[in-house]
């Protein structure tokens, strides 16, 4: 005689071969949100059973007594499911359920949602997304809408206002990008474990000094704490931002130039024939390996170019010995290459243009943050992706430095 298990195996092996694999999928899925809803009501009567007691029990004068039930929805699985709720009353009237609230929580479908939108959305097909979302949680499209708004301004709190005295950090970098028409600025920490952390965002204009000083103290403000005695800024060369860092850390803080930056800005003043000679030129000074050898190519660089541009020329002597301080740091290998220019937060940056640029229906005029939102979630979400930064065994040569300059 076939035994209890035996026939449930028959059972379920015929069951699949009549089922498609979609079908199995679809009572997978009801077999699991049944057992979630049954899990829900479990610890509902468990809460329901301390306030009250047990059912027959006797009830003192202050002990809460049971009230009946009623239908409510709960999230599970980022979807709304429905459930019979217990009412527990006192003498003062209803009893709110602590799990009930936790299990009535949105911030998963909010997450959820703002993962899907990130994730890249057309305009053309963002309407039929928010349709599958509004069907999927059994709410309006508007809710869905709202889901992520509410889940972008915990992202962009998070970046402007989250609390940073738990690093320790021996870098910032700088630079600025245009979204809606919007400039906004954006700033990333490197901690002394070598993370990269986007630690501040502001709009406003990156030439503007009185701007990116405001972003600056804002992040001060927040426990931005030093690892060394002095801090390694790497910007694009900005007199803005170079003149925000002294003001607000003052003689605390070493630039280095983008070296990248200023290749670019050299290409402007130098014949096209002569691009390839110049990019050269600029590698070979990049890659000698003592501050003496590259302040010496540094001198022979410069006087190359006044051959070449009067206008070349007093660019290159306008950034100096700032474009070779990762020399003088002693950095070589991985971590000099990692900060002698500004890719760290361009690689963050082109990421963030990517998702923003296919968002059409900027609503300047309602939602004035909408695009700091946006970056805000862009940034967090590609935060997931980035690695330690490049050449981080070397981290303890920056270090010692930082604490010697």
């Amino acid at each position: 005689m076939k035994s209890y298990s035996d026939v449930k195996n028959s059972q379920s092996r015929i069951l699949s071969n009549l089922l498609s694999p979609q079908q199995i999928q679809e009572q997978l899925f009801e077999r699991c949100r049944d057992a979630a809803l049954a899990f829900g009501t479990e610890l509902l009567c468990q809460e329901v059973e301390q306030l009250c007691g047990s059912k027959f029990a006797h009830k003192t004068e202050d002990q809460c007594h049971r009230g009946g039930s009623e239908k409510t929805r709960i999230v599970v699985g980022g979807q709304k499911q429905s459930i019979v709720r217990p009412r527990v009353r006192n003498a003062n009237g209803e009893v709110e359920l602590h799990t009930l609230s936790q299990l009535q929580d949105q911030d998963i479908f909010d997450d959820t949602i703002k993962e899907k939108m990130i994730l890249g959305v057309s305009t053309r097909k963002y309407e039929p997304v928010m349709e599958s979302w509004s069907e999927k949680l059994s709410i309006s499209k508007s809710n869905v809408s709202r889901a992520f708004v509410r889940a972008s301004k915990k992202d962009l709190e998070l970046i402007t206002r989250g609390d940073l005295s738990a690093h320790r950090f021996v870098a910032i970098l700088l630079d600025g990008l245009i979204v809606s028409g919007r400039a906004v600025i954006a700033a990333i920490g490197i901690t002394d474990q070598c993370q990269k952390i986007p630690i501040g965002l502001c709009e406003g204009m990156s030439e503007n000094a009185e701007v990116v000083k405001d972003l600056l103290v804002n992040i001060r403000e927040r426990g931005f704490t030093f690892h060394c005695e002095k801090i390694l800024a790497v910007t694009d060369g900005s007199k803005a931002l170079q003149k925000a860092l002294v003001e607000v850390f003052g003689s605390r803080v070493i630039v280095q130039r983008c070296y990248l930056h200023k290749l670019r800005n050299l290409k402007q003043y130098v014949p096209d024939r002569l691009h390839g000679q110049l990019a050269w030129k600029m590698k070979r000074l990049m890659s000698l390996k003592t501050h003496v050898e590259a302040k010496k190519e540094l001198i022979t660089f410069v006087d190359w170019l006044s051959e070449i541009s009067m206008e070349a020329e007093r660019s290159m002597q306008e950034v100096g010995e700032e474009l070779i301080t990762v020399h003088l740091l002693g950095l070589t290998g991985d971590l000099r290459k990692s900060l002698s220019s500004t890719n760290i937060i361009e690689s963050l940056i082109g990421a963030v243009r990517e998702k923003t640029n296919r968002v059409k229906n900027w609503k300047k005029s309602k939602n004035k943050d909408q695009a700091q939102r946006w970056i805000a979630s862009a940034m967090l979400a590609h935060q997931k992706k980035m690695r330690r930064l490049r050449g981080y065994k070397a981290i303890n040569t920056l270090v010692e430095s930082l604490n010697k300059n």
